[in-house]
This record gives structure tokens, sequence and C-alpha cells, in this order.
């Protein structure tokens, strides 16, 4: 009975824990301005149901009290942390559930063992998502003091417990409470540093920064503090403060035994920052100071696309157009699938259009409108039809959680990608997109443990009145979970038949059907979809009403064993109508993630498109006009030098001489006479002349250049 009734705790801890979706935030998130501020949030606290079913058995003597020792907790705790060890966070936290809560070890609060099992569980929960739960008991060693066993460890922990979990304001109003006192510097650190992100989170950006900066170098978020007040001054337009603050990461020179504390975090904030160091550079008009910093990236960082494209365009603003080729080469070759590749192919376009090489940058732009149109119009039919934005969704789940693919080093060629692979890698999708689909994945997984739970508490009720029959407890529960179940199977039958319907139109259209035979199909699919939807809607207002006929929580003034277990009974009854209600909702934020991704890259398309277009417009028109000057330097006398023969010209040349071509500027000494009244040898330009943008067709010239 014990291990039913902590496996019922475990299971209301974890449906709490689960029910929320994270709004963890590493440093790149920007802040919800939403979201209050963390003075105004409660301190964290937990249900004590456990603790008071097991003061309520060891009242009616089914667990002796006094039977415990400290050597049965050492035990048990030794058997816990092997289980975690093994990832077997579930069976590890009802293992150290009875550790922390059994009265049998009351004795022992506060010890070694009993502060370790706590620290232990806290893991385990946090590793299972239940944030709550698992700050609850790391605040329980915290509020022993600063002298207490796993102080410093449980104080990084809790960190993290807030950072990843939607409990950031909770706990640091928590951690207000405990105070400073006898606090070390590193915990005094983590403190400031997560009283800044609450500040950052609710858009105090101000006091965030006055707080991000009293965090000390030896701390493991010192880089991330530097990192965000460098975000703060660059929104404020303070770009040489910016510039300096995130110097202070990524060039600070190894002069001592260490300059900072660094964790497995620093390596992603330190290529954020030389990319922020690159854009400062760019949004300053200094070039070449960009060019550097994105250089710096490294070559085994997932960064590398994203370094190399805005290198190439920070150098195409720059007039140096040479090396954006070169960079546009690089990225085409190593990352042909990256997020970049329109823009990239847009941009090769206009660096030829600005080198005035009109003909390949029209050949650039049309390719481009014969890569990318199928695309834009592959998304508008995903945006159009939900069986193919879930089969999207899942496409881009699994890419996501398979095998990293090491970064292709310099001068290896990447396998070109489909048309498929390429949209997915267009997709620059939201990471709260994958941070709501584990909070999703957690919750069906927790559902489906305690989908017999109210059965499980009505055998446990029946043991307690000594019946021999408890198929009568089960029989209680009634049939409206048999037939959801049902509903929900027959619903499942008929998405998946949707999505086969719309995989048989894709194939079509890939065979070439014509497009007015396809169209009625795909109206025919969409308004299935759309009355699949509304069935959707209804069954889930069915749960809704359902569950709310029963308690929406355990009843806390519940007296007696047997009140307790009908509380919690009803609970557990509602609480698959609470968690259908909580999956819709996670569902349509998933989904409105993906349709926003969608629409912005059908935007992004468009807009390319548009600019491609505007390009080949340009492109003809200045291949026209030189034309015209070309016709009008030959009825003028002079033969454009751009339709000179150079092969020609260098093959009538002595060893001894050089050809040096026109370049739309004569040079004085070229029309001088010596005394004898022979033209002088032409000198050569200065290596640092430049030719004058401003060349008139009136020059008299030798336009075909001359022999040294």
């Amino acid at each position: 009975m014990r291990r039913a009734l902590e496996r019922l705790a475990i299971l209301l801890a974890l449906s709490a824990g689960a029910a929320a979706p994270a709004r963890a935030q590493d440093a790149t998130t920007t802040p919800d301005a939403s979201q209050a501020p963390a003075a105004d949030a409660a301190p964290i606290t937990t249900d004590a149901a456990l603790h008071r079913y097991y003061t309520q058995l060891a009242d009616r003597r089914l667990v002796a009290s006094e039977t415990g020792s400290q050597r049965q907790l050492g035990e048990l705790v030794v058997h816990g942390q092997e289980l975690v060890l093994d990832h077997r966070y579930d069976e590890a936290a009802l293992v150290l559930f009875e550790a922390c809560e059994s009265p049998r070890f009351a004795d022992f609060e506060g010890s070694d063992d009993a502060t370790h099992a706590e620290y232990l569980l806290g893991g385990a929960l946090l590793e299972l998502g239940a944030h709550r739960t698992a700050a609850h008991y790391l605040l329980r060693i915290l509020r022993r003091g600063a002298d207490a066993p796993y102080f410093g460890p449980a104080y990084r922990r809790v960190l993290d417990v807030a950072l990843r979990g939607a409990e950031l304001p909770s706990i640091l109003a928590s951690l207000e409470e405990i105070g400073e006192a006898g606090l070390s510097d590193d915990s005094l650190n983590e403190l400031r540093y997560l009283r800044g992100r609450a500040r950052y989170d609710a858009n105090d950006l101000p006091g965030a920064d006055t707080i991000f900066a009293t965090v000390g170098r030896r701390s493991r978020f010192y880089a991330n503090a530097q990192y965000l007040r460098g975000v703060i001054a660059t929104r404020a337009g303070q770009l040489r403060e910016a510039e300096q603050l995130f110097c202070s990461i990524a060039t600070t020179p190894d002069t001592d035994r260490f300059t900072f504390y660094v964790d497995r975090r620093y390596f992603d904030v330190r290529d954020l920052t030389w990319l922020a160091l690159g854009r400062v550079a760019h949004e300053g008009g200094r070039a070449d100071d960009a060019f550097y910093y994105y250089f710096q990236v490294p070559e085994d960082s997932h960064r590398v696309s994203e370094a190399l494209f805005e290198g190439a365009w920070a150098m195409y603003e720059g007039h140096d157009a040479e090396t954006a080729v070169d960079l546009l080469d690089q990225l085409e070759t190593r990352f042909p699938a990256s997020p970049f590749v329109d823009e990239a192919t847009l941009l090769r376009g206009y660096v030829h259009l600005d080198r005035c090489e009109f003909e390949e940058a029209n050949r650039l732009f049309v390719h481009f409108a014969e890569i990318f149109e199928p695309i834009r119009d592959e998304v508008e039919r995903i945006l159009a039809t939900d069986s193919r934005r879930e089969r999207i969704a899942e496409e881009l789940l699994a890419a996501e959680s398979s095998a990293e693919t090491p970064v292709p080093h310099d001068g290896e060629v990447a396998a070109r990608p489909d048309a498929r692979t390429m949209l997915l890698g267009l997709l620059r999708v939201d990471p709260t997109f994958y941070r709501l689909d584990a909070e999703l994945r957690m919750l069906d997984a927790e559902s489906a443990r305690s989908a017999r739970l109210a059965d499980q508490i009505g055998a446990i009720e029946v043991r307690l009145t000594g019946a021999d029959a408890p198929e009568a407890a089960v029989a209680q529960t009634g049939s409206i979970e048999d037939d959801t179940a049902n509903a929900r199977h027959e619903l499942e039958t008929a998405r998946a038949s949707l999505r086969a319907m719309a995989d048989q139109l894709d194939a079509m259209r890939a065979q070439g059907a014509p497009a007015e035979r396809l169209a009625p199909l795909e109206t025919e699919v969409q308004g299935l979809q759309a009355r699949l939807r509304e069935i959707e809607t209804h069954l889930s207002q069915a749960l809704t009403a359902h569950a709310q006929q029963f308690a929406t929580a355990s009843d806390a003034n519940a007296e007696g064993l047997e009140a307790q277990l009908r509380a919690d009974r009803d609970f557990a009854r509602a609480f698959s109508g609470r968690t259908a209600a909580v999956r819709a909702r996670l569902v349509a934020a998933v989904n409105a993630y993906t349709v926003r991704a969608l629409e912005t890259l059908r935007a992004r398309l468009g807009s390319s498109l548009r600019r491609a277009r505007i390009g080949r417009i340009d492109a003809v028109m200045g291949s026209k006009r030189r034309i015209e000057l070309q016709i009008e330097s030959l009825s003028a006398g002079r033969f454009p030098p751009e339709l000179l023969d150079p092969l020609r010209i260098q093959g009538l040349l002595r060893d001894d001489e050089e050809y040096w071509p026109f370049e739309g500027e004569l040079w004085r000494d070229e029309f001088e006479e010596d005394e004898s009244g022979s033209p002088e040898t032409p000198a050569a330009p200065a290596a640092e002349t430049t030719p004058s943008e401003d060349t008139t067709e009136a020059q008299p010239a030798q336009a075909d250049g001359g022999a040294t």
C-alpha cells in the first residue's frame, strides 16, 4: 500500500509539473514584456499530500514510525543514487520520496543522508519535468542555512530549475526570502544573475544591466551576463560600449591561471559574441572589422554558415566584391541547405550586378526564381492543409532529434539538397517550438502512466475496508474514459486518412498531374479537415465539462485517510479531462509556431522573388546602357576597351614588354614629349590610385592602352 501511495504522489507531482509549458530561455531569447517582474511572484510552495498520507498511515499503524534507522536510510539513498546514475528517474523518485517523507526517517531530517536524498530527488524530478516539486526539495535544503550540507550544489541546481522551467519569478522570490546571509561568492553571483534575468525578462533593461554588471568574473554566468549587457547596449544604440562588452568575452587574453570560469554554455555564448561583434562593426560601417570578427567563429561551430553569410553581406556593402563572392562560394559549397541559402543566392546576383557583370547577374536571378518559386508554392500548400503542417512539424522535430551532423570543414563539398530538404533548412523556427513539443511529449507520457490511477486508488480504498473484491472499486469509475479513448482512436484514424489523401495529392502533383484536376481534391481535403477540427473541439469541451464534475485538486482539508483517498480519486478521474485541455493548448501553441515560421518563410520568399525580378530589370537595363555606350564610342571613332582581345594584343608583345589595358583614365605624361619630339615612355599609374568614376566619352585618348 505504501508503494501505491508513493506512486500516487509522484504521478500527482509529475502531472502538476508537466501541465505548465516551460518558458526556459537562454542568452539569445527576446525578453517578454508581458511577464510580471519577479518581485510580484509568490515563493515556491508545494502540496503536502504525500506527507499527510504517511502521517495518516502511521496513525493507523500501517507504517511503523519506529522501524527506521540511519543504516536503512543510507541504504535507501544509495539505491536511489544508483537509479539516478542509470537514468531511471521515475524509479529513483519513488525510492527517494520514501527517504524524504516517510515518518520512519523523521528523526534523521537534516542529516547528510537525508539532505543527499533531497538533492538527488530534486535532480530526478528536474529530469522528469516536475520543476515546481524539484524546486521545493532543493529550497528545503537552502532554508536550513548556508552551513547545511549540499547548500552550494543545491543553490546551483535550483538556478538550473529556474532557467529551464517556468518558475523563475517564484524561485527568485523564494531565494530572496532566504536572503544573502552567509552566501559564498559563487552563490551570491548565482543570485545576482537570476535577479538580472528576471528584470531582463520583464523588459527592465537598465535595471538588468545594472545587476548584470555585479556578476563576478569567476561566476559560471559571467559570460552570459556580459553578453546580455552587450545586447542591452546595442538596443540602446551604444555600439562602442556594446563592442567593449562583447570583447570582454571573446578577446580577453588568458594571461592568468584562468580568465573566468566557463562551462558547456560558454562556447555557444562565445560564438554568439563573435557574431554580435561582426554585426556591431557592420552597423558602424566598418566592413573590414566586421569581416575579422566573423572570421573568428570557429570552423566546428554551427554558427559558421551564419558568419559566412553576414560576412559576405558586410563585404558587399563595403565594396569588396571579390571577398563577398569568395564567402558566398564557401557558403554554397559547405552549407547548401542553410537557412540563408535564398538570401545568399540573391546577394550573389547583386554582387555581380554591382560589378557590371549584367549577363551573369541576370542568369543568377533567373536561376533563383526557378529554385524558390516552387518552394514558395509548396509553403502555400502546406499552410492550407492541417495534415501537411503536421508532417512538416514532424520532419522538423525528427531533424532536431537526429544525430548532429558534423560541420563541414573548409574545402569540403556537401551533397546538394533536394527541394524538401532545402525547405526544411529555410524554416527558421522559434526555439520555443521545440520546448513546447518536449512538454507535449512529457505530458503524454505522464498521462499514459496515470491512465488507471483512479482505479488504483479505488483498489486501495477496498483494501482499507478489508473487502475481498477489489473489482467493485474498479467498477465505480464509470465508462467515460473508455468512450473518450474510442473517440480519440476514431479521430486519429480520420486524421491518418486525411494525411494519406494529402500525400497522394502531392505524389500526383510530382508526377505531373494538371492543376485543374488537383484543385477540387485539395478543396475537398480542406473541407474534411475543417470538419475534423470541429469534432476535436467538441470532444475537448465534453472532456472539460466531465472534469468539472469532480474536484479539480485534492481536498487539503480532507480528514482521515479514506476522505483523502476519495478526494484524490475525484482528482484522478478529472485528470484525463484536464490533461486533454492542457494538451489541446499545447498542440495549438506548437501549431501556431509552425504556422508562424511558414508564414514568415512565405513572406521572405515573396520579397526575395520580387527583388530578383527587380534585379533582372536592372541587369537588362545595365546591359542595354553598356551597349549604347559602346555604340556611342564607335561612332566617335574610339574602340571600346572592353571589346579588345587582350590575348591577341599580348601575343604581339616582346618578352620585355607588358600590356596595360585601358582603365578609363588618361595620364598626363602619356602626351608629354621629350626634347627630341618623341613621346615619353608611358609611366605606370601608382598602385594606390583608383580610376575616376566620372570618366567621360569626350576624353582624347588612345583607347587601346599602351605597351611598355
